[in-house]
């Protein structure tokens, strides 16, 4: 029984592995490369980083990115390549060699096909700054089971809730999705829809797969309700400790009110006693 449940999760431990790199991936590329650098929209301060797993090795990636100097001083002909046509030297990146595979894995999933130029890659499908009150509320219908999904799928509300007050309480079965975006990011969620890794969603969507447009849609409700629940909580957390320091402030003057009390009542006495 023990062999058939380590086979049964174990490719899903692999896969949610995958995601949770691809999660982390995005968060350094947003906040170490996007200033510098997109993947398949042009070069900005630095050169377009699409596809770069196929242009240059893992290991001349990762000790370029660690010291760029160093690289272009050992004579390396990409590399003086590059500062001629860019005029300026990256900063060295304090990143280990996991983090920056994390990258490169999620420029490889974000760099869009040569041979397949209409397949849309996850940055492609939902880009935050561009998602529209439209998007979110086609999102919640889909979410919801209100627009039916175009292949049969059955809705997320079945086995997710999402704590939203414009959505009705969803199911148990599943885990909670409200902060899924925090967790896991577009790309991790994209690639959760797009290949389940849990035997109920590949029950349900194996012959029933989400189209671009609803996973687009989905993702919008996603970040949407994922912002909603932190500022609620945010805003729970405050109002906790408002009333943790209030309490914390009471008993304190209560003390001192006793201190006091005794310190009254003793001097009453001593004045009678004389």
């Amino acid at each position: 029984m023990k062999i058939i449940v380590l086979l049964v999760l174990f490719p899903c431990l692999i896969f949610i592995d995958s995601i949770n790199a691809q999660s982390n991936g995005a968060k350094l590329f947003t906040s170490k490369c996007t200033a510098c650098h997109t993947i398949g929209g042009g070069n900005l301060v630095g050169p377009d980083l699409a596809n770069i797993q196929n242009i240059r090795s893992e290991e001349w990636i990762t000790n370029f990115i660690k010291s760029p100097q160093k690289v272009i001083d050992s004579g390396d002909s990409a590399a003086v390549a590059l500062l001629n046509e860019f005029k300026i030297v990256m900063p060295d990146q304090p990143l280990s060699n996991t983090e920056i595979k994390s990258i490169i894995d999620y420029i490889a999933t974000n760099s869009p096909d040569k041979n397949n130029p209409n397949q849309k890659t996850p940055n492609q499908i939902f880009n935050a700054s561009l998602a529209t009150n439209s998007d979110v509320i086609k999102g919640k219908e889909i979410f919801e089971g209100e627009t039916k999904l175009k292949n049969g799928g059955p809705s997320c509300i079945a086995c997710h809730n999402v704590d939203n007050a414009n959505v009705f309480t969803g199911g148990l079965l599943a885990k909670d999705l409200t902060l899924a975006f925090s967790r896991l990011s577009a790309a991790g969620i994209d690639g959760i829809l797009r290949n389940p890794p849990f035997p109920a969603m590949i029950d349900a969507f194996a012959n029933a797969p989400l189209t671009d447009d609803e996973i687009s849609a989905l993702l919008a409700f996603f970040y949407y309700s994922n912002n909603a629940g932190m500022l609620q909580t945010s805003t729970l957390q405050n109002q906790s400790d408002l009333l943790v320091s209030l309490i914390i402030g009471l008993d304190i003057f209560i003390v001192f009110l006793l201190i006091m009390w005794k310190r009254v009542k003793k001097r009453s006495v001593n004045f009678f006693n004389n």
